[in-house]
């Protein structure tokens, strides 16, 4: 049983449409993101290998606020999510409690992030800790 050439045109017009709709729809997701992230202040190891830096992540109005530090060779950039355009790599801390800023570099190789309840306390070869007020980092 074979289809007529009308039915064959209407079949691959169909087919056309749903893929010009999906690739309209990707785009869409993609280039405008449910959240949003705004860049706060950065600091850089002291061996200048690797980069903290604070951000703000804004998800829309039914979500809260989250401030975020994450780390980064400094070498490199930061890559937000293909759909949520939120940035969650080498994110070592997060919280919608607080700004996110009481953190520094102690060593070059030694993160102390001031807020309690800290879940990371390791990242590639940098060690995390809650200890703000460490004598190194004035």
């Amino acid at each position: 049983m074979s289809l007529s050439k009308t039915a064959r045109i209407a079949l691959a017009l169909v087919a056309f449409a749903f893929v010009l709709i999906s690739i309209a729809i990707v785009g869409f997701l993609h280039f405008n993101p449910i959240c949003g992230e705004e860049m706060g202040l950065e600091k850089t190891s002291p061996d200048g290998l690797y980069v903290a830096q604070v951000m703000i992540r804004n998800c829309g109005a039914t979500a809260p606020y989250v401030n975020h530090i994450n780390l980064r060779p400094a070498a490199s950039t930061f890559h937000p999510d293909f759909w949520s355009g939120a940035i969650y790599e080498g994110e070592v801390f997060t919280t919608s409690d607080y700004s996110g800023n009481r953190f520094c570099w102690s060593k070059p190789h030694s993160l102390s992030i001031g807020y309690p309840d800290l879940r990371v306390r390791q990242w590639r070869d940098v060690s995390i800790d809650g200890n703000f007020r460490n004598l190194e980092c004035q």
